[in-house]
């Protein structure tokens, strides 16, 4: 009798060894990396009219002349093309102008949903963008930070459902004066929230602008090459 409780014992707890080693090989935390990138990539992406594109208007908004001393207001709706990718719309408010001659800058409001091969969602947003170096130098230099609350539904990883938020600040991204081309800049894109489960987390990436629209993503060590255009990850 001591012998058959001794090997049931013994058979439990090689059972619970064994399932404990499968859940502690189960790679959530690739997985939740994986979903992290894909947020930040799709809401730092130009196609998705993201942070990349506030970069984007501010320069090209900053060189109409008549703007130079006043403050404009101005409210739209802004939507994907068809067929597109990813499909967006949203409702979008701008304020800018010049603060002084050598400082414009860009402050913005919007809100509405994004669907795109990685993640889906509603969000709002806000954020701003100065932009600098018009008085010398051979480039304008962009300075901001934008940030996105939401709903995020995966489609890769472990396809949760996140409510979270992703702030992306910017540094020193420039634009040829010559060329109209960006050429360089980083950005730190923090991601918290929780999943439907209750599980939280948080990370940070650092996105490092390698050219032609391409940057490299960095996250807890894992490195994502990302198209800054489309928002995917590699």
């Amino acid at each position: 009798m001591k012998t058959l409780k001794l090997l049931t014992i013994t058979f439990f707890a090689v059972l619970l060894t064994v399932s404990c080693k499968k859940k502690d090989e189960t790679p959530i935390l690739d997985a939740t990396t994986e979903e992290a990138a894909a947020i930040m990539a799709t809401s730092f992406c130009t196609d998705n009219a993201g942070t990349m594109s506030l970069v984007e208007d501010a320069i090209e908004l900053s060189q109409n002349t008549v703007l130079k001393s006043s403050l404009y207001d101005s409210s739209f709706t802004i939507s994907s093309t068809p067929g597109a990718a990813i499909t967006y719309q949203y409702q979008v408010n701008y304020a800018y102008g010049f603060l002084n001659p050598g400082n414009f800058q860009l402050a913005y409001e919007a809100n509405g949903n994004y669907n795109s091969p990685n993640v889906n969602a509603t969000i709002s947003a806000a954020g701003s963008m100065n932009v600098t170096g018009f008085l010398s130098g051979d480039y304008y230099v962009v300075n901001g930070q934008s940030g996105r609350d939401g709903t995020f539904t995966m489609k890769i990883g472990n396809k949760n459902s996140i409510t979270g938020t992703v702030t992306s600040t910017l540094v020193n991204f420039k634009v040829s004066k010559t060329t109209g081309q960006l050429e360089s800049g980083t950005a730190t894109i923090v991601v918290n929230g929780s999943t439907s489960a209750g599980m939280n987390f948080g990370f940070t990436g650092t996105l490092e602008y390698t050219g032609n629209y391409t940057g490299t993503l960095t996250i807890d060590g894992k490195q994502f090459f990302i198209n800054i255009s489309t928002g995917t990850i590699q």
